[in-house]
């Protein structure tokens, strides 16, 4: 079972949206680079910076996180509150709203097309986790 926040997590974490019905719309619909970034807290020292690049074809790729890249997207948030967005306990929109989750970049490429993001939301819940800390 991967351990949140490792880069093992990430990569099951691509995997399981590659595995999805929808996985080659999406990947069509949301080419990019797209950066989480896990903040300290809840027991984490270190901040850690991973990133997904996505591809037309169904492609979802973890890779270790290159701030000096532009990312499309990027998504922050302190490691308690990513471990609440994997589990469930947490609403990511909810989240977004009070300011518990930051995202920067291109949120039209998200807002446009909601149906097609839906499913990485989703896929969070897939990863069969456990948590570091």
């Amino acid at each position: 079972m991967p351990t949140f926040p490792r880069a093992e997590w990430m990569t099951a974490y691509a995997e399981t949206v590659a595995a999805h019905p929808r996985a080659d719309a999406i990947s069509t619909a949301l080419a990019g680079r797209f950066r989480f970034v896990v903040k300290e807290g809840g027991g984490l020292q270190s901040r850690l910076v991973h990133d997904m690049v996505v591809a037309p074809g169904g492609l979802f790729v973890a890779e270790r996180g290159d701030e000096s890249m532009p990312a499309t997207l990027t998504v922050t948030a302190a490691y308690p509150r990513w471990k609440g967005l994997i589990t469930g306990k947490a609403d990511f929109v909810m989240s977004f709203l009070m300011r518990k989750v930051k995202v920067d970049g291109d949120l039209s490429t998200v807002r446009d097309r909601l149906s097609d993001a839906r499913p990485l939301l989703e896929c969070l819940h897939e990863v069969p986790t456990e948590f570091e800390f």
